[in-house]
């Protein structure tokens, strides 16, 4: 059922959802009869009829379902959006009357007396079906002229995400919503926050590979720094960070490949190196550290490893990371560079992700942080059970 901001009983719900419903059969007898692109431009914006008719046939389709099934639905803004103008279609084309009726008994509250009274009348439905009218185009291009001048505004003062309406904008809108948020400071104010953003990212991607540990040994480590770029290279484009594979950087030999990952922005004509990461299997962590040490200088916001094990037990290769962690330095004319300063610390609420600090040698009283990430392939025992299960 489509549920509505009313306190009203299930009863007189789905007697709204059962007019619903048959507004919707119409529309789609009258699609079928003819063609959709006649009809569809009723409910749809042009564009998306345009670029994507299956994604407004889709809509009509979850729209007919939800009215016929159990599920409480609170609808998405384009939902919103075809069920209106569904609605005005209907006053539009036809003078046919509901003929719904509802009992006394049923009537509980105020709410339920109020929707009795309306049940048949669709005009009233265009306002108890929605909260507000954001997703109608007036209103919407509105929020995005006021977000091209603050997003900040619009999301604190109004409460409306626009990313929920991006089905609605089309490409040029969508373009100049994203110039006007990357612009922003609303999501990035902080250095700390980018930090933040991209650990996670990296994290949830790390974890979303193990899913699959069968093909995870199968799989390079060319491929695995392929899969992380592309899991999280659409959230980061969505906050103005940009990643890059096989950069070279710091005193990586000439030629691609050396850097795994290169992370950084580019905003206001002002180029900024984020976090440059290194992905190795297991047997070249300590090679892999001072590589990355290597790739990276003072104005590197932070760095990353990932330790890609496929060859011994996960707890070993734990065990024996910690400790190259701790024994790590570059010594130069009796000088230890580079040494975890202070204590080796485990990442909250990220499982065997460690974070360790380090100073800058180039510059008094600097510092930067390394985060270091698992991906585990070995995973003997649980293979085995598996394989004992099926015979």
């Amino acid at each position: 059922m489509i549920s509505i901001d009313y306190e009203i009983s299930e009863n007189i719900l789905r007697k709204v959802n059962k007019n619903i419903y048959l507004i919707i059969e119409l529309f789609n007898k009258s699609c079928k009869d003819l063609d959709y692109e006649t009809f569809l431009v009723e409910i749809f914006p042009e564009f998306l009829c345009r670029k994507n008719k299956e994604k407004c046939i889709e809509v009509l389709k979850e729209l007919e379902e939800y009215t016929r099934d159990d599920y409480y639905h609170n609808l998405k803004p384009i939902q919103e959006y075809a069920l209106f103008n569904l609605l005005g279609w209907w006053l539009e084309v036809t003078d046919c009357d509901f003929e719904e009726t509802i009992e006394e008994n049923d009537i509980k509250s105020l709410d339920d007396r109020y929707i009795a009274k309306n049940i048949n009348n669709i005009e009233a439905y265009k306002g108890f079906m929605f909260e507000d009218w954001d997703f109608l185009d007036d209103s919407l291009s509105d929020y995005i002229e006021l977000c091209k001048k603050n997003p900040e505004f619009v999301q604190k003062f109004f409460h409306i995400d626009l990313e929920e309406y991006l089905e609605l904008m089309p490409d040029d809108i969508k373009e100049e919503y994203f110039n006007a948020k990357n612009k922003s400071k609303i999501s990035l104010k902080k250095e700390d926050n980018i930090e933040e953003l991209i650990v996670k990212l990296i994290y949830n991607a790390t974890k979303y590979k193990e899913n699959d540990p069968r093909r995870l040994m199968n799989t390079s480590e060319t491929q695995l720094s392929d899969d992380v770029t592309a899991i999280i290279k659409e959230k980061l484009h969505d906050n103005g960070i940009i990643v890059t594979r096989e950069m070279t950087s710091g005193f990586a030999k000439k030629g691609i490949g050396e850097c795994d990952f290169y992370i950084y922005t580019y905003k206001d004509n002002i180029f900024k190196v984020v976090a440059i990461g290194e992905n190795k299997e297991w047997g070249n962590f300590e090679k892999q550290l001072k590589q990355l040490l290597g790739y990276m200088n003072s104005d590197t916001m932070f760095g990353f490893t990932i330790l890609f094990n496929k060859n011994i037990n996960l707890g070993t290769a734990l065990k024996k990371r910690k400790q190259i962690l701790e024994d790590l330095y570059v010594e130069i004319d009796g000088v230890k560079n580079f040494e975890v300063v202070g204590e080796i610390e485990e990442v909250e609420g990220m499982s065997n992700v460690l974070m360790t600090l380090h100073k800058n040698p180039e510059k008094e009283n600097s510092y930067f942080r390394i985060y270091h990430f698992v991906v585990n392939a070995k995973l003997d025992e649980r293979q085995e059970s598996a394989l004992q299960a099926r015979k």
